[in-house]
């Protein structure tokens, strides 16, 4: 079995032949491909890496071993792989022409006599930004890559004649480059210009050519950029260039073509097209399963929604439509759009003659669970939502293995990396750690949010591979608890190192030799923590570390489109089950009460696949298991609805909570919209009215018993008063529950005395759309709930109704029949829509002739209600939004609750959370948490803005779990919204209702984890840079008079080459007199605490500088929690106290420079406050200090650079990639934290690439 430290370096034979120049071309013997050893050409070096044949050697195998020499993190060691290349020269630019790289199976041996590469495969999302920050030499080696890549001619878009002047601008940075990594002279490389330019470009250009190259070379040598500043434009421009470079296209055969216009076949089979049959009253689940069909005669087609996303993500498909026959296959071109492209997945075309291909989608990669080679040559894929999978028929075994282990590892580089998704060949280091239950190098910080997630006991422990250093692994194991509640533990998480020789395990201690074990779960016993329990989190094929799903874009793609699903079209489409946690938002802090015990409303959206905006909808919610029988027959219900006049149902979920999706009223209710909105022209009520009538007469015709038509049941989808388009639509009935004297006014008189009898006769709702009627002209202004059954007499008897005439100024007479007909004794004369729309017609024309004049309804309202039309004095309508929240079914909330948690019940929601913020969204998922204390969590989400033309962005939602600290949510946002510093934590948004805080992602995380990880790196010189950042941000906070209070490295987030203070919780505005005095008891972290404010509970500014120096134990104690007295791990508050009072302070970390213990350390830990330096100090004391080390490290550079160009030898490793590492601090680079990447101020992009 493969381990990764048992690979033996001593089988890698660097080649000492003669070096390959820029300008050979082809196979050459001479450079290795004959001399019986394995050759990888290596573009790095422009030489061979050689192996023995006689070593148990497999391409994985040689792949790790030249990451390793090239220093290439094993995070980034998928991206990489060995193939051969057939072309010989160059290729015609075309646009179908295939990959000429033929790839090897990760288990596959290799051939002596055979030229192989080894090349960076796959392309990270947004390959200029990204790649740097993923691994800097994987950055070094793709230079080199494409600069072999545009000599050879190899890259297809910049092909002469194409881009010729870019070319030359390359090639002069390329000069530049060479200049001064290898330490040349100007003259030497300007004499070597040719071997920096494509055959093509010599031959066409040969006398004319110098000039451009040679005056942009010396303009680049008078700027300032760096080596590695050169590189990252080259590699900019050519990404930018040739948006292709590194996809792969194969010529395959398949069986048929998804989304391809068919016939219909015989047998009476239907042919499933862009379009599907003819589908009515049916409830279809997201995978395409029908639970009840019926056919229905004579319609237009009606697409059930499960079916067209199925559609989008896999395409439409019949077997029976292709054309059969193992010898009439449909040849075709195969490619994968990478997940930053605009619509994702593997993609097939026709062979065509056509200028343009058309791409048809076969799948997502997330949904190909299998690939393997059926027969020679043949590939099938088994697919979600293909019950019969897909094949494709290659033409040769080489491409068949190529494709096969493109896909293969595509999907674990961005859906589940611990999986070999093809079963057909072996992915020797992934079946070692699954052997050994390990995790891959996914980095301290996911590994410690999976132990959290995994119940957070003490004991339980995780073994991963180090992400900085193949022979070294790590366990990750919960030692101790330091808090407990009702629910979890919290505990500490201790990191330990690892190795492995002679078949052992080794623990790395400061103990000689170091403890050797036969299994790790021996060592996860050797380590003392307070349980004897030890649990083994094993690795999952569900894990997503970010540090290994490179080819996940780190800013994900918007949708940039602004195309919207019509309402005709979602109207046609067939209910669904809707799956939570793929399917649905829901929007926090929109909850609200229902009429209904335990049912409430949330606003929401229907996620769609494809190039289609996400569909607004409403969720009405029931968490009461008792109600299910109420739930599925209510829905069945509205199933069978399918008039637009109705709030349209577009599926419901069937786990708890029961959710019915419905359409969404953007205006909400039509009683507060008319009571909100009392300029409505009566020509937008005409409008309103036809679609009323419309539903009511096809509840009549279908003989449909609704029992809740309401004006407060009506809900407003679309107003345009320009247009006079009013738009509202009936909602559902909701529960069966009994009638109260509330809805007296919507029943008819007879049936006073015995309520539930009217809910059996059709006619009621006849009553009730005329008293709908009366609603609506009354512009919402009514209590009608509150009328007794004397009132409604009293009123019949005064009126001749049971509700008194309006003002024919507001109410056209015409209006009045409709009411009055509604009210009418006889059932048959209630309802009558040909003589309603007659009526209708009746008004429009009167108001639309010239002379009409539109009353002031508000004036006609106001004598409408003092004339006592709601009768009584208790028709009072200050309490209408509390009788009418008491009684009505709404799809928009009727009372939003105030603050508090997302849902008022205990349940695993599943879908996606929804904050809305002023410009867009944040999008987060319950089980993504980061990170959890006492009265809060936080949780990693995206931040999707309204402008389709940018991008997602990742963020941290912290959250408070209770209202209790609601004082403390809006003290932290009022400090941190006033704040803007590079190191401090950038608060974006902030939502009262939820309690939310938004602020920027970090994703190394922590500051105390990511020392803990790094042990026993990185350097003193990186480590007082970030002390300099935290001194600077703190002097900031200074400058504000904020206190902060709980200052330690966890409470610091690192990003990239800086790092930012964050968690302002605790934080207060000092007062006059520079402190603030706590009145609250609180659990305190007494080891950050200075003795003033343990004992009086007084904070300054000068205990955040006691604060400090505690936390420059942890940072150059590499992560360790400060320890006073070894003798008491724990020390209690009297005793800790008593300690400092003593004089006693922390000791000297091991290895902690005596600078930083003396002059930094000592001083903040003065007994008298204002002794304590002030964070400006600190800040000079550390610059000072940095930069003595940085001229240190300069001067090294410089030997190391003249030591270089003494010794330089064809393969020898330049010592550059080490330092410019080390001093990544120094250099001048472009910023990657920029939402747009700017050239260097020197080096002017124009003049550089385009060489005139």
């Amino acid at each position: 079995m493969l381990t990764l430290q048992l690979l033996n370096l001593q089988t890698l034979i660097p080649g000492r032949g003669r070096r390959r120049s820029m300008d050979d071309r082809g196979n050459n013997s001479e450079n290795g491909a004959s001399d019986g050893l394995i050759n990888v050409y290596n573009y790095h070096d422009k030489s061979f890496f050689k192996f023995r044949t006689d070593e148990d050697l497999y391409c994985e195998k040689i792949c790790i071993l030249i990451c390793k020499t090239l220093k290439i993190l094993p995070t980034a060691q998928l991206l990489f792989g060995i193939c051969e290349h057939e072309a010989t020269g160059k290729q015609k630019a075309t646009e179908t022409a295939t990959t000429p790289y033929k790839w090897l199976l990760p288990d596959a041996k290799l051939s002596p006599g055979v030229r192989y590469y080894f090349r960076m495969r796959f392309k990270v999302p947004e390959l200029d930004r990204q790649l740097e920050l993923i691994d800097v030499h994987s950055h070094d080696y793709l230079y080199y890559q494409m600069l072999h890549d545009v000599l050879e001619e190899h890259i297809e878009d910049m092909r002469y004649p194409n881009h010729k002047n870019k070319t030359m601008g390359l090639a002069a940075m390329s000069l530049r480059v060479d200049m001064l990594e290898k330490g040349r002279s100007q003259h030497e490389i300007e004499r070597e210009y040719k071997k920096y330019l494509t055959e093509s470009v010599k031959s066409q250009h040969f006398w004319f050519v110098r000039h451009p190259v040679i005056k942009t070379f010396r303009k680049l040598v008078d700027g300032k950029p760096t080596v590695a500043d050169y590189k990252w434009h080259y590699i900019h421009e050519i990404y930018n260039v040739a948006p292709n470079y590194m996809t792969e296209v194969y010529k395959a055969k398949v069986d048929y073509l998804p989304n391809e216009q068919s016939a219909v076949v015989g047998g009476g089979g239907i042919a499933v097209g862009d379009s599907i049959s003819n589908l009515s009253n049916t409830l279809t689940v997201a995978s395409n399963v029908t639970l009840t069909t019926n056919l229905t005669n004579g319609g237009r087609s009606n697409t059930s929604a499960g079916s067209s996303r199925q559609s989008r993500r896999h395409g439409s498909y019949n077997s029976s439509l292709t054309s059969a026959g193992a010898d009439n296959k449909i040849p075709v071109y195969v490619k994968l759009s990478t997940h930053d492209s605009p619509e994702p997945g593997l993609k097939v075309a026709r062979v065509t003659s056509d200028a343009t291909l058309q791409w048809m989608s076969v799948a997502v990669v997330e949904d190909i669970f299998t690939l393997y080679q059926e027969e020679d040559n043949v590939v099938r894929m088994e697919i979600v939502g293909l019950p019969k999978g897909y094949r494709l028929h290659f033409n040769s075994q080489k491409d068949t293995k190529s494709f096969l282990s493109y896909i293969s590892i595509y999907i674990r580089l961005t859906v589940r990396w611990m999986q070999n998704t093809c079963p057909t060949y072996t992915t020797p280091s992934l079946e070692e750690l699954l052997r050994l239950n390990c995790h891959g190098p996914i980095g301290a910080s996911y590994s410690f949010m999976k132990l959290h997630d995994r119940g957070n006991k003490c004991g339980s422990f995780i073994v991963r591979q180090c992400d900085l250093d193949y022979s070294t692994y790590y366990i990750d194991i919960n030692t101790r608890v330091v808090a407990r509640t009702n629910h979890h533990e919290r505990c500490q998480t201790e990191t330990f190192k690892i190795t492995r020789s002679d078949n052992k395990w080794h623990l790395v201690t400061k103990e000689k030799p170091d403890p050797a074990f036969d299994q790790l779960t021996d060592i996860a016993n050797y380590i003392h923590a307070e349980s004897e329990t030890r649990t083994l989190i094993h690795p999952s094929t569900y894990d997503k570390p970010p540090l290994l799903l490179l080819c996940l874009p780190k800013n994900l793609k918007a949708k940039k489109t602004n195309m919207v699903l019509s309402e005709t079209e979602l109207q046609r489409r067939n209910p669904q089950i809707f799956n939570p946690l793929t399917d649905l938002l829901v929007f926090v802090g929109t909850i609200g009460l229902t009429g209904e015990k335990n049912v409430y409303t949330m606003r929401g959206e229907w996620i769609q696949q494809g190039s289609f905006k996400d569909v607004p909808v409403t969720l009405k919610f029931v968490h009461d298991a008792s109600k299910i029988n109420e739930f599925f027959d209510l829905s069945s219900i509205w199933t069978s609805i399918l008039s637009p006049q109705f709030v349209k149902l577009y599926g419901i979920t069937v786990s708890r909570p029961y959710t019915m999706v419905m359409e969404y009223s953007e205006h909400g209710q039509l009683n507060r919209f008319l009571k909100n909105h009392s300029d409505v022209s009566l020509s937008c009520l005409l409008e309103l009215m036809r679609g009323l009538v419309g539903g009511i007469h096809y509840l009549k015709d279908h003989r449909i018993i609704h029992s809740y038509i309401r004006c407060a049941n009506m809900f407003v989808t679309k107003y345009d008063p320009k247009s006079n388009e009013l738009v509202a639509k009936i909602g559902d009935p909701g529960f069966p529950r009994p009638y109260t004297q509330s809805d007296l006014a919507w029943i008819p008189s007879n049936y006073y005395r015995n309520l539930e009898l009217a809910k059996k006769d059709h006619s009621t709702q006849f009553w009730a759309f005329a008293t709908t009627v009366w609603e609506i002209f009354a512009r919402g202004n009514s209590s009608l709930e509150r009328l007794t059954q004397e009132d409604l007499i009293k009123n019949k008897v005064t009126y001749a109704n049971i509700l008194k005439s309006h003002d024919h100024s507001i109410c056209p007479p015409e209006i009045e029949l409709i009411i009055m007909d509604g009210w009418n004794e006889d059932p048959d004369k209630r309802f009558n829509h040909l003589n309603i729309y007659i009526r209708l017609n009746v008004i429009k024309n009167r108001i639309e002739r010239p002379d009409y004049e539109s009353p002031d309804a508000e004036v006609v309202l106001s004598d409408t209600n003092s004339q006592g039309s709601r009768d009584d004095d208790n028709n009072d309508n200050d309490n209408d939004e509390n009788n009418e929240s008491a009684q009505t079914v709404g799809h928009n909330p009727m009372m939003l609750m105030e603050r508090g948690p997302i849902f008022p019940f205990n349940c695993d929601f599943i879908c996606t959370r929804v904050l809305l913020v002023e410009d867009g969204k944040v999008i987060y998922q319950e089980k993504d948490v980061i990170g959890e204390g006492h009265y809060g969590c936080v949780y990693r989400g995206k931040l999707e803005l309204n402008d389709p033309s940018c991008g997602s962005k990742l963020v941290a939602i912290k959250k408070l779990k209770t209202v209790k600290v609601a004082n403390d949510f809006d003290r932290e946002i009022s400090i941190m919204s006033r704040l803007n510093h590079p190191n401090v934590v950038n608060i974006r948004y902030w939502d009262e209702k939820s309690l939310s805080i938004i602020m920027d992602y970090y994703e190394l995380g922590s500051f105390s984890v990511y020392l803990k990880s790094r042990k026993p790196n990185p350097a003193d010189r990186i480590l007082l840079r970030y002390a300099l950042d935290i001194a600077k941000g703190m002097n900031y906070l200074a400058e504000k008079n904020v206190i902060h209070r709980d200052l330690a490295a966890r409470n610091i987030l690192v990003d990239h080459d800086k790092v930012k203070i964050s968690d302002f919780g605790l934080a207060q505005i000092a007062n006059s007199d520079g402190y603030y005095i706590a009145m609250n008891e609180r659990e305190i972290p007494i080891k950050w605490y200075s003795p003033e404010a343990i004992e009086t509970n007084k904070f300054s500014l000068y205990s955040d500088v006691w604060s400090y120096g505690v936390t420059l134990i942890e940072i150059f104690s590499r992560g360790e929690v400060p320890v006073l007295d070894k003798d008491k791990q724990d020390p209690t508050k009297d005793e800790f106290l008593n300690s400092l009072k003593e004089g006693r302070r922390f000791p000297q970390p091991e290895d902690c420079p005596m600078f930083v213990y003396r002059d930094l350390m000592l001083p903040c830990w003065n007994a008298i406050p204002k002794e304590r330096p002030k964070f400006s100090e600190l800040v000079k004391r550390l610059q000072q200090e940095i930069g003595q080390t940085v001229s240190i490290a300069a001067a090294q550079q410089q030997q190391q650079q003249q030591q270089l160009q003494a010794n330089h030898l064809p393969n020898h490793q330049p010592n550059h990639q080490m330092n410019h590492q080390a001093n990544h601090q120094v250099n001048h680079r472009p910023n990657h934290q920029q939402q747009q990447l700017q050239a260097p101020p020197t080096l002017h992009r124009t003049s550089i690439i385009n060489a005139d």
